[in-house]
């Protein structure tokens, strides 16, 4: 779950992670252009987008509170329950593909990797090791799925080199701009893109009020692209237990939130 805007007097618009990965999927299928690469196989690369959260499901319609009485979200939660979702991620990503697949599983490598970074710094040993093991996991299925999709002609050109490495920027960005997006994190927040010269850019993207950004340089197609995700918007920030947000999630309405990028030179 994302909160969006949790100070605001009409309540905090709680945004399940598959909303939050739809509008990342918007975002990547309107991704390159004469500067910027395109995803490919495009196919596969935007059902990784798309598919990237889909182990949060369940966890998403019942998240239960934190000891403040917040619904809990990604970043307030035990590491075991969060490696168990990552993993449940991947798997349900393999179910559609193998390619697919690998992106996810190479995406939650390196957002682990950080993730025990901050736990060996915290003191969480325990914690570390967890995310270790899982990490070798990934590895171990990448390494699998990669060798088994050599053979297959499709997939050659894009499981190493450039063309690689730009999927996995592409699902980078994309994953990123939505959380900054669907959290309203920062009012100006940047992420990286692979241009079509072979370097690696950084774009900035900064709002000019709550719905519109304006983005340089500009890495989509057109000059305007409009984005949305839908949410539950509460009537109250904190709940006395979990039955509490249960009943406030089913008479909760359900809400639109819509962004818009453009060039800077848009009018």
């Amino acid at each position: 779950m994302f909160l969006h805007r949790e100070n605001d007097p009409s309540g905090a618009l709680l945004i399940p992670q598959a909303s939050h990965a739809w509008l990342a999927w918007q975002l990547a299928s309107r991704w390159g252009n004469r500067r910027f690469v395109r995803a490919a196989p495009r196919a596969e690369v935007l059902a990784a987008v798309l598919l990237h959260d889909a182990g949060w499901t369940e966890f998403d319609t019942d998240p239960g509170i934190d000891t403040t009485g917040r619904p809990v979200t990604f970043d307030r939660m035990q590491v075991t329950e969060h490696l168990a979702i990552w993993r449940r991620c991947v798997g349900r990503t393999s179910a559609y593909s193998r390619y697919s697949a690998i992106l996810v599983a190479t995406h939650f490598t390196a957002l682990v990797e950080r993730k025990t970074q901050h736990l060996l710094a915290s003191g969480d040993t325990a914690g570390a090791r967890a995310a270790q093991a899982f990490r070798a996991e990934m590895e171990r299925l990448q390494d699998g799925w990669r060798e088994s999709l050599t053979v297959d002609a499709r997939y050659q050109p894009y499981l190493e080199g450039p063309a690689w490495h730009a999927n996995c920027v592409l699902l980078e960005a994309c994953d990123r701009a939505s959380v900054f997006l669907c959290a309203s994190l920062e009012k100006t927040f940047r992420v990286l893109a692979q241009s079509s010269s072979g370097g690696i850019e950084e774009v900035e993207l900064e709002g000019t009020n709550d719905r519109v950004w304006r983005v340089r340089p500009w890495p989509l197609e057109g000059d305007r692209v409009r984005l949305h995700c839908e949410g539950r918007r509460l009537a109250k920030a904190t709940f006395e237990s979990d039955d509490d947000l249960r009943e406030a999630l089913i008479r909760a309405p359900t809400e639109r939130l819509t962004f818009t990028l453009q060039r800077p030179s848009a009018r």
